[in-house]
Order: structure tokens, then sequence, then C-alpha cells
């Protein structure tokens, strides 16, 4: 192999890297009050986490995808509000923000 395929193969390496690592969005921490979509906030048909940040005085709702953390933990937040920590990697979907969780925790006082 000649010095100019190894420096080719050497770019594409690195070109696939950046791509994996682009679309593979860092892990966040949220912390604000877990509340219930349905039950708390009516904003859907079935029960479905969320967080509520405040940043600079304005409200963010974050919801939980329904994935087996998520679907644990509900039971802890359905019928009432309750300060919680939620890490993992936030998208934006159908206009609405979305975390898909990697760990949720209650928030001790």
């Amino acid at each position: 192999m000649n010095i100019k395929s190894l420096i080719t193969l050497f770019a594409a390496g690195l070109f696939t890297a950046a791509v994996a690592l682009a679309a593979d969005p860092a892990p966040v921490t949220l912390v604000g009050a877990g509340q219930c979509a349905k039950c708390s906030l009516g904003l859907t048909d079935t029960c479905q986490n969320v967080v509520v940040v405040t940043k600079d005085g304005k409200d963010q709702i974050y919801f939980l995808t329904q994935n087996d953390l998520s679907q644990k933990f509900h039971d802890n937040i359905c019928t009432e509000t309750k300060q919680i920590k939620v890490v993992g990697t936030v998208k934006e979907v159908a206009g609405k923000m979305e975390i898909t969780p990697t760990s949720i925790e209650l928030v001790k006082k």
C-alpha cells in the first residue's frame, strides 16, 4: 500500500468517526418538576413522564421516552409532582423536546 492510499484510508476513517460522534448526542442532566403529562398537565391521552425545567424564568417541558426505565419510574410522579433528576439524550420530536433517560431519580431534599 502506498502513502497516498494510507492517507486516503486515514481520512476516510476520521470522517466516519466524526459522523458517528455527531449522530450520537452527549448526555445531559435535567433537574426539575417530575409530573405526569396526562394526570398533572392534561397534555396527553395516556400517562407519560415529563420533567419541567425552569430556565431564565421560562418553563420547558421535556417528555421522557417510554422506555423500561421511564415506565418503572412513573408511579413515583403520576399523582404527585416531585423534583427529579434525569440523565439522558435530548432531541426535538414533532415540535416538542424529548429525553431518552438512562437514569432517573428523586431529588432528595
